[in-house]
């Protein structure tokens, strides 16, 4: 109906761009649309220019394409989110002249491409408003049980009560890397909803900033705990690990967020078991004891001291992101904002 209102004889093209544009929420459906248009408008701008050189001399018509594909064929390799531009600069070139002329058909290419990205996005809007903060603190959520399994298989590793092989090890960083990629892919489209003022949520980066931070952590504990703890220092440390693992797994369900909510976390417990692990450590060296170890089983040690203490650093960070988490989580349209404190009182008196 609108591709006939505005008199644009082959209407499907808006129609295909409509389906290729809706995403799963808003700001993926804005990125795919940007990208959509850009591409659209280089191949109709190069095909555009290359129809009106060979108006008169439909023999090089074919060869003139070849070329045109060839040169924005390599400017996609390097940017992939102008592909479409060979498509559109094809159709532009190889449209037929008794229809209308190549700078019409340009012209109407891109109107058509234009009005399906203004559909897609209008009913990822109204339609299905999935929005991609709400997406990314859900990911979040699911991103925290992974980290927080491998630090627990490091501590056990510690103790010498598991063995967490490489293969495993390995396994761990593959999932995590995995839900990185993922995160900063529904982080960026969180951005586009802001600049498009589509939504007004906090900057996922610091979250992602924190994860990141984490995991590198657990690398360093990884290290540290290649061979268990020497036993003198396992002795005298594992009421505090086993402590410190109780306390972590309170976290990681704290951290997870109830509902699409979150609170800052009690990190208590988990501090007191690192300040005693540090306590009983720096009493050890200053006993002398460190002397009955080995140097390497020194070295390890300090590093395992070390990374605990980046640790609680990582971990205070965590706590500290809750706020914006909490935001993301309930993002809302701003020019639906009143509708949604309206609904949330009208469910309130009739709960």
């Amino acid at each position: 109906m609108v591709t006939d209102a505005f008199g644009l004889p082959q209407g499907f093209w808006a129609v295909m761009t409509a389906i290729l544009v809706t995403q799963a929420n808003v700001g993926a459906s804005l990125a795919f649309a940007m990208q959509r248009l850009g591409g659209s408008l280089l191949g109709v701008l190069v095909g555009g220019a290359v129809a009106v050189a060979l108006a008169d001399a439909h023999e090089l018509r074919f060869a003139g394409l070849a070329v045109t594909v060839l040169v924005l064929a390599f400017f996609a390799a390097q940017r992939p989110a102008l592909r479409i531009a060979c498509v559109t600069a094809a159709i532009v070139i190889l449209g037929d002249p008794s229809v209308s002329t190549p700078v019409a058909s340009a012209i109407n290419r891109m109107l058509e491409v234009s009005i399906g990205s203004v559909i897609a996005i209008a009913t990822t809007l109204f339609v299905f408003p999935s929005r991609a903060g709400s997406a990314y603190a859900q990911h979040v959520s699911r991103s925290i049980a992974p980290l927080f399994q491998l630090l627990d298989r490091t501590l056990d590793a510690a103790l010498g009560t598991a063995h967490l092989s490489t293969d495993e090890a390995a396994a761990f960083g593959e999932r995590i890397r995995k839900g990185f990629a993922s995160g900063n892919a529904l982080a960026k489209e969180a951005r586009l909803e802001v600049a498009g003022h589509i939504a007004d949520s906090p900057d996922p980066e610091s979250i992602q900033r924190a994860l990141r931070r984490l995991w590198h952590t657990e690398i360093m504990l990884l290290r540290a705990v290649q061979q268990p703890l020497p036993s003198l220092a396992v002795e005298l440390l594992s009421p505090d690990i086993t402590a410190l693992k109780t306390g972590l797994d309170s976290l990681a369900v704290q951290l997870a967020g109830n509902g699409g909510h979150y609170t800052p976390p009690d990190l208590s417990d988990v501090e007191v078991a690192l300040a005693e692990i540090e306590h009983k450590l720096e009493h050890m060296r200053a006993s002398g004891q460190f002397r009955a170890m080995t140097m390497d089983e020194v070295i390890r040690l300090m590093a395992f001291d070390f990374a605990l203490g980046q640790l609680r650093l990582n971990l205070r960070d965590m706590a500290d992101r809750s706020a914006e988490l909490d935001a993301l989580a309930g993002t809302t349209l701003p020019f639906l904002r009143p509708f949604t404190h309206m609904w949330h009182q009208l469910a309130s008196k009739i709960a």
